[in-house]
């Protein structure tokens, strides 16, 4: 019986896939299959193996934290690794303190921001962002919706949750064609909503939208979402789960807007596939938080800090490459995918980058048709990419950080030709 037989038998059903592989290894850029057939990896790991895969010092980090302290539970007492794993990500946020509280997954850490929020302000209201993706536990759940069949079957949710337009400048809410009014209409819209206001413990937002679709949020927008929050006392939570550890070109991607959050929620590329996520707020935020208010039993796992800790000195040589080699893969893809009749958009920033495809470049119609055809031929050519998307349209690239400029162009070639053989 095959890998994937077994897995269909054992293995609960709800668990989506976008292929069907039989992973048995990986290294760098690269899976290895069953069949051993080598496959360049566009996914990362979901932004997850930003390091690359099995990085040789971060398994090293693993090993010997595996062979020396494994779990001890950091509610018995200290230890090292999450103390250095905090005090080196507080280096890539700036001089303004923070502290850290360790869980296991993105959903945990925005789990995490809401209680503190909440905890700290004495308020009871939320603010989100239509399109967003925050975890899928009823808490973050209740925050997400980029995709409502998440939430179907759950109601009823949290509370007290309102949701504003994101900002989208290629499907801008307010009916505006180009940037420059996008931003404005939206501005004008944030300043005159009556959701802000002194009954909301926290706002939360993506800075560039993940699962629906790799929509950025306009620079400007955000220094104003953050002058509203300051205005009412509402804490800013921004979710740097996707968009975190470089991914941008920046350690985070809240710092292309010169705004400083309040808490910032963060997992995936942390720890180069180890389960591990953290809630950072400012330190005078975090400290109201009492002991015992919240809590974990894996949170700030030894091993799982150790690999978070080998992942931001190896993040940390690659990201001057990011932003010019996401340059380079925009330019390549651009020019190859310039007079394709379903080609509506080709956003990014750093290695982070959406192609979103559409029946109509005048509608802006959505055209998800076509979205399975190409993982699937790409895959053929042993290139795996996935998709995401409000109306699952948009190819994101996600390569991992560490990709070489040849390995880089060689792959958009191949995701270009099968893009192009679809007409």
């Amino acid at each position: 019986m095959s890998l994937k037989e077994r897995s269909k038998q054992k293995l609960s059903a709800t668990l989506g896939r976008y292929h069907d592989c039989e992973f048995v290894s990986g290294e760098g850029c690269y899976l290895t299959t069953t069949n051993n057939q080598k496959i360049l990896d566009f996914s990362s790991g979901l932004a997850v193996a930003n390091t690359g895969h099995c990085h040789p010092k971060v398994v090293a980090a693993i090993q010997k934290q595996a062979a020396t302290l494994i779990h001890p539970c950091i509610g018995n007492g200290h230890y090292e690794p999450p103390v250095t794993l905090a005090e080196n990500i507080q280096k890539t946020i700036g001089t303004t303190p923070y502290s850290f509280f360790f869980s296991q997954s993105g959903s945990d850490a925005n789990e995490a921001a809401i209680k503190l929020a909440k905890y700290v302000t004495k308020r009871k209201k939320l603010v989100a962002f239509t399109g967003g993706f925050h975890g899928r536990t009823l808490g973050s759940l209740s925050l997400t919706t980029s995709k409502m069949k998440y939430r179907e079957g759950y109601e009823p949710l949290l509370p007290g949750v309102s949701f504003f337009p994101y900002p989208i400048t290629y499907r801008c809410p307010w009916g505006k064609t180009t940037e420059v009014d996008s931003t404005k209409a939206a501005i004008d819209a944030l300043n005159n909503s009556p959701l802000f206001n002194t009954d909301v413990a926290a706002v939360i937002i993506e800075p560039i939208l993940g699962e629906a679709g790799y929509y950025a949020a306009p620079p400007a927008f955000l220094i104003a979402l953050e002058g509203i929050c300051k205005k009412y006392g509402i804490l800013l939570i921004v979710d740097e789960v996707q968009t975190g550890f470089g991914r941008t070109g920046n350690w985070f991607a809240y710092q292309k807007s010169a705004i400083e959050p309040d808490i910032i929620t963060v997992a995936k590329g942390i720890a180069s596939g180890m389960p591990l996520g953290a809630c950072i707020a400012k330190k005078d935020i975090m400290d109201q938080w009492t002991p015992g208010a919240h809590g974990g039993t894996f949170g700030a796992n030894p091993v799982c800090c150790a690999a978070g800790i080998a992942s931001i000195d190896i993040i940390k040589e690659c990201l001057p490459n990011v932003t010019p080699l996401g340059k380079k893969a925009i330019n390549q893809l651009t020019t190859g995918l310039s007079n394709h009749p379903f080609v509506g958009d080709i956003r990014g920033e750093g290695l982070m980058i959406g192609i979103e495809f559409v029946k109509n470049k005048t509608t802006k119609e959505p055209h998800p048709d076509v979205i399975g055809t190409i993982l699937s031929n790409c895959l053929k050519q042993n290139v795996l990419v996935i998709a995401c998307g409000l109306h699952n349209n948009v190819i994101r690239v996600i390569p991992p950080l560490i990709i070489d400029e040849a390995t880089l162009q060689a792959g958009l070639t191949t995701l270009i030709e099968v893009i192009n053989d679809i007409n």
